[in-house]
């Protein structure tokens, strides 16, 4: 998902990519990840950004590729100018073996994220740009996630803010140590 300040001996099956702003899309940590079976999906409106992408999806997009079904939901912003809806950027439900993920993208919570079911949601939770920690205990009860891990909050928020979460959620959250 969005690789950003990986490491020179990672690759990747499969890369994921939301929208193309500089703190989730870098064109070299996707060619540091990528090999010459990397699939590389991402929004139809980033064909300029990355025009030689495998796939390019829009909201309500689903992929069926060997062993891995992909599902593009809507990722934007309700009130707030930074991520819209006509941008057409997105959030990904996916499976690995018999875990359901949703990754929202950086959004705020939508009505839509009631029709999604996973096991762990990545759920953004900077506030600002995306929605907040309140927002995130709902999507995540939206959605039937066991698990929250929450992303995209350290420019705003404290994890003192993100700990928060821990009382708001019924299931549980994790959260990640997060790199350097």
């Amino acid at each position: 998902m969005d690789p950003i300040h990986v490491s020179d001996d990672s690759e990747a099956d499969i890369v994921l990519l939301t929208h193309p702003h500089y703190d989730n899309f870098s064109e070299d940590d996707i060619a540091r990840v990528r090999t010459p079976e990397t699939l590389i999906i991402a929004p139809a409106t980033m064909k300029k950004q990355l025009g030689d992408a495998d796939h390019f999806m829009r909201p309500g997009d689903m992929l069926q590729l060997d062993g891995f079904d992909v599902l593009a939901v809507p990722a934007h912003n309700v009130e707030k100018k930074f991520h819209t809806p006509a941008d057409g950027w997105l959030g990904y439900v996916f499976s690995v073996g018999d875990t359901t993920f949703y990754h929202a993208g950086d959004t705020d919570f939508l009505p839509s994220m009631f029709g999604i079911r996973c096991d762990i949601a990545f759920l953004p939770c900077g506030g600002h740009y995306t929605m907040g920690v309140d927002e995130a205990a709902r999507a995540g009860e939206a959605c039937g996630a066991e698990t929250i891990i929450p992303i995209h909050w350290g420019d705003q928020l404290e994890l003192a803010d993100i700990e928060r979460l821990k009382d708001l959620f019924s299931g549980e959250v994790m959260i990640l140590d997060r790199l350097g």
